[in-house]
């Protein structure tokens, strides 16, 4: 099968790991197998030019500020939100041919452990583990999704009990903003308008943090079949292992070449992430704070709910970034399993050579200052544990 066919004939192994990436990603306009289509950068622009709407909207609405501080921080966070989907939806638009190589690479390989069950079955536990933290993070944002707009429905049974008629409000909540509009016509354009800015938040926000830990695991399983592939190389024939070795390193550089792309694509959509949590971690510690001061428990548990999508979208890329340098390392050591000790002088010579290139730490960075590590992740619960903890003692909670 050509190279052509495989992009758009997949088999069930791809179609298990990438379609539900490319569910996500299509309405954006950012899958990398249809750039260059003219629908493709339609979608692209209707979803950029919504999200920057958003927050201009969202901007709005709080400097006119004719609701309390509970409603003005809950549109700071959604404007935050949708702020980071714009930026992340370019920066992977900008990188589209990184991404296309990645995506390209993932179809390809799952081509050539077809009749390889053992490898299959690697590949198809990473991918396990891409779905499943997929779904773990998009649901409970689809969910939050949901709720914004279903809370925001023309329905009598959301009325105050002194109120006859329904209250038209906006999924956004900016009411604000668009009171000349609400009794006219043009209030059900603008709901419209406002669910499809929900949806593209939700999906431009926590969608590129779950395709890049897709991505990840699927390099992660490559590396870990790279590396059995070098521990067995020595169990066949002598012309056979030199011809197999040469393909395993240049396998290698491949492997090394795609985790450089992967970190040069979503290093600062990384870096947007941290800065931007940083900011939000700061203001849903405070409303914790305050709600526990004040007794209102269900200000308290949005806060909650936001502070742990924070913290889950940041293991994203620390545990992604983290399990990527493991395995890397971990290559090293294996070819070092290798009775190695049998060959030539020139032999040994290639692979202290390829050890040591396994011996340089590749890392995924937030805009090359920070290495996203487990022990960064650890830092950063640490700080906002005892940015929570000086608040508590501050307020005498």
């Amino acid at each position: 099968m050509s190279r052509c066919q495989k992009m758009f004939k997949w088999n069930s192994g791809t179609t298990y790991e990438l379609t539900i990436y490319k569910l996500i990603m299509w309405p954006l306009g950012i899958w990398p197998l249809n750039r260059g289509e003219i629908s493709t950068e339609i979608r692209l622009i209707l979803a950029a030019l919504t999200q920057a709407a958003s927050c201009i909207c969202l901007n709005f609405e709080m400097w006119n500020n004719c609701r309390g501080l509970e409603d003005l921080l809950d549109i700071f966070v959604l404007s935050v939100f949708s702020l980071l989907a714009c930026i992340k939806g370019l920066i992977v638009r900008y990188h589209r041919d990184e991404v296309y190589c990645h995506v390209e690479s993932a179809i390809e390989d799952w081509f050539d452990v077809a009749e390889k069950k053992n490898y299959r079955d690697i590949m198809t536990r990473h991918a396990k583990i891409g779905r499943i933290v997929c779904i773990s993070l998009m649901a409970p944002a689809s969910g939050g999704t949901l709720s914004w707009i279903v809370f925001a429905l023309p329905l009598p049974i959301f009325a105050p009990e002194n109120i006859t008629e329904p209250l038209r409000n906006f999924p956004m909540q900016t009411a604000c903003t668009f009171e000349a509009i609400v009794q006219s016509n043009f209030y059900y354009v603008v709901f419209v308008v406002q669910i499809y800015q929900l949806v593209a938040t939700c999906l431009g926000n926590c969608g590129n943090d779950v395709f890049f830990f897709g991505l990840a695991m699927h390099v992660c399983g490559q590396l870990e079949i790279l590396a059995d592939k070098f521990r067995s190389v020595r169990q066949q024939g002598v012309e056979n292992q030199q011809q197999n070795f040469q393909m395993l390193v240049r396998r290698h550089g491949h492997l090394i070449d795609l985790s450089v792309k992967l970190e040069k694509t979503f290093s600062l959509a990384i870096l947007a992430q941290l800065i931007m949590s940083g900011v939000l971690i700061c203001i849903m510690g405070l409303q914790v704070i305050m709600a526990l001061l004040t007794g209102d428990m269900f200000a308290g548990i949005k806060a909650s709910v936001v502070l742990s999508s924070l913290m889950s979208q940041l293991f994203l890329y620390c545990y992604g970034g983290d399990y990527l340098t493991s395995q890397n390392e971990a290559l090293a050591f294996a070819i070092y399993q290798s009775p190695w000790y049998k060959d030539s002088a020139r032999e040994m010579k290639k692979i202290g050579f390829v050890i040591n290139r396994s011996n340089k730490a590749i890392y995924v960075t937030a805009g090359k200052f920070f290495c996203m590590t487990l022990s960064t992740f650890m830092d950063i619960l640490k700080l906002s544990v005892s940015y929570m903890s000086v608040l508590r003692v501050a307020m005498d909670v």
